[in-house]
């Protein structure tokens, strides 16, 4: 049987990783050959290479004999993503120049069974608010992969995450803890404008809005119309999920540009200023949670002061996942000098999928 060929169409697929291994072997050739010219300038003792000082200066060295490094990587990304629609690892590229967080498309899978870890969590911390008077509000948040399918070629995934969310829920309702769902309000507010960044993880005010606004429905407003909100200075936020294809400047000449994002900020009105100023001293909400409300580029915290017409004191943190933060939160001293009448939860449900979500010691969580 004769043995097969390449077509001429397959070529492009193998054009890349060629001349990526090719610039390798190069660099990496002019990198030790240099280096052994300069050894001399390299530490000599033992002690500087367990302290990491020899990697250090190496690691140096290696930047300043291959200043090209940085930009040639930008360059394989750019054409990678322009040629085959794919991005390294932590993104998944969506049609449209849409893309999204690996982390959701692995959260159906790799979720506990029946959610049994996360039931037992929340409950705890329902129960531990709950001991202090506090009322636990929780938000989850659907993924940005289900809110907008429409930008992904398999269904699958969509399919897989709004199961997941339904199942949050009913683990919610199940578990007697109050909830809001995030998911209808935003899948009807999409005629209104974009919910979500195109290349970000993230929400964009409006989405935060929205969220808010089902919120307050949710909870009402203690003192209606008591904040107005206005629009501060737009800000150029380069996506977070675009750097993991390409970054600096050729990542506009392939739609990867940064997008603009126009905060909002809550302030009193004429007609707050009536009311009591010798009322409770307390904040009567406490928000925690993660990026999504921590980053004050999405304004989720003033967009809650509007419309629950009350102050909310914003303790959510980033980078932390949701967890942690609400374990520092009860280990504080807001909780216990000046305890709030309800902690609003924003909770990503793309967590869920995270086997050690529950594992870090509480302790070493509030230190951080």
């Amino acid at each position: 049987m004769p043995a097969k060929t390449i077509g001429l169409n397959a070529a492009p697929a193998f054009a890349l990783p060629v001349l990526f291994l090719g610039y390798a072997v190069v660099a990496n050739y002019e990198f030790v050959t240099g280096l052994g010219r300069d050894i001399s300038e390299m530490p000599k003792n033992v002690s500087a290479y367990l302290s990491g000082e020899a990697a250090a200066q190496i690691d140096s060295y290696y930047k300043k004999i291959m200043p090209h490094r940085v930009p040639s990587i930008d360059a394989m990304g750019a054409a990678r993503y322009a040629i085959f629609k794919e991005g390294r690892s932590g993104v998944v590229v969506g049609n449209d120049g849409w893309l999204f967080s690996r982390e959701e498309f692995a959260a159906p899978l790799d979720r506990t069974p029946d959610l049994a870890e996360a039931a037992t969590g929340l409950a705890q911390i329902r129960d531990d608010l709950a001991a202090r008077g506090i009322n636990l509000v929780l938000v989850p948040l659907p993924a940005k992969a289900d809110i907008y399918r429409e930008h992904l070629s398999n269904a699958a995934i969509p399919d897989d995450l709004l199961q997941l969310y339904d199942d949050f829920a009913a683990l919610l309702d199940t578990q007697g803890i109050r909830y809001v769902d995030t998911r209808r309000s935003l899948l009807a507010a999409k005629p209104e404008g974009q919910l979500f960044l195109t290349t970000d993880t993230h929400w964009t005010p409006l989405g935060a809005a929205v969220t808010a606004a089902a919120v307050g429905d949710a909870l009402g407003q203690t003192t209606p119309q008591a904040y107005i909100i206005s629009a501060k200075a737009p800000s150029q936020r380069e996506g977070d999920l675009s750097k993991f294809i390409v970054t600096g400047e050729l990542a506009p000449l392939v739609g990867l540009g940064p997008e603009s994002v126009t905060p909002v900020q809550a302030t009193t009105s004429a007609d707050a200023s009536a009311v009591d100023i010798f009322g409770p001293s307390s904040i009567p909400y406490v928000l925690t949670g993660t990026s999504y409300s921590a980053n004050e580029l999405w304004s989720f915290s003033e967009s809650l002061k509007a419309s629950l017409g009350a102050d909310v004191l914003n303790m959510a943190e980033e980078g932390k996942g949701p967890i942690a933060p609400m374990r520092a939160l009860l280990q504080s001293d807001t909780l216990r000098d000046n305890p709030p009448e309800t902690v609003i939860w924003e909770f990503p449900i793309r967590y869920l999928g995270q086997p050690e979500l529950w594992d870090a010691p509480v302790a070493q969580e509030a230190a951080q």
